[in-house]
């Protein structure tokens, strides 16, 4: 079995050469899926019995440079998991341009022939090949499921798809917004204020 590469970025090797030989070994044992024990016996730690070597991993891996080391990798683990943007563009990007007819073949086959001999056919459907292949096309795909009707698809809504890449992308064209007044003019027009007084008021301009 082909051993796990592990590749490090110019922050880790420097957190990484900071290890005593016992720590990087025993680190790599774990980034590799190693138990804690595991990784002190693989590194070569010298603990006689399982308590003492487990008691040995747990202190080696409480150490603050192996800890600080660990947290680096794993961080870079989280965001290589997380989706980026670009990625995510291009995932609704393939909801929004693929159609059924990309994915599926559809054909009418005879199954048999009615009371009077004469051919009864069925409609049914197959994946194309190329689809099988294409993990873009099968992302488009949001239902499958199987009834008495046989195997039911369903893809995204194109134009669900359209309208959040939109908004990602920025592409709502700019609201219009009307700054003159009421006389044509860009002036703002002076506040009329009515007085009332006595139960009557009275709007008329002096």
């Amino acid at each position: 079995m082909a051993q796990k590469k592990i590749k490090l970025t110019d922050e880790q090797k420097v957190l990484f050469d900071a290890l005593t030989k016992l720590q990087q070994k025993f680190v790599l044992g774990i980034l590799k899926g190693l138990n804690q024990t595991d990784a002190y016996r693989n590194a070569g730690g010298k603990a006689k019995t399982e308590d003492t070597a487990r008691s040995c991993a747990s202190e080696i891996l409480t150490n603050p440079n192996v800890k600080t080391f660990l947290d680096a990798m794993n961080q870079e683990a989280v965001s290589d998991a997380v989706m980026s943007r670009q990625e995510a563009l291009e995932r609704l990007s393939a909801m929004g341009r693929v159609s059924l007819h990309d994915i599926a073949e559809f054909r009418n086959s005879q199954i048999g022939e009615d009371d009077e001999g004469r051919p009864v056919y069925q409609a049914a459907w197959q994946f194309k090949d190329s689809a099988l292949q294409n993990p873009a096309a099968l992302s488009a795909i949001s239902e499958l499921t199987t009834g008495k009707d046989g195997i039911k698809l369903k893809l995204h809504d194109p134009k669900a798809a359209i309208k959040q890449l939109a908004d990602l992308m920025g592409w709502d064209a700019a609201k219009k917004v009307d700054l003159s007044s009421t006389d044509g003019t860009m002036s703002p027009q002076p506040s009329k204020i009515v007085l009332v007084a006595g139960g009557q008021h009275d709007d008329s301009e002096n």
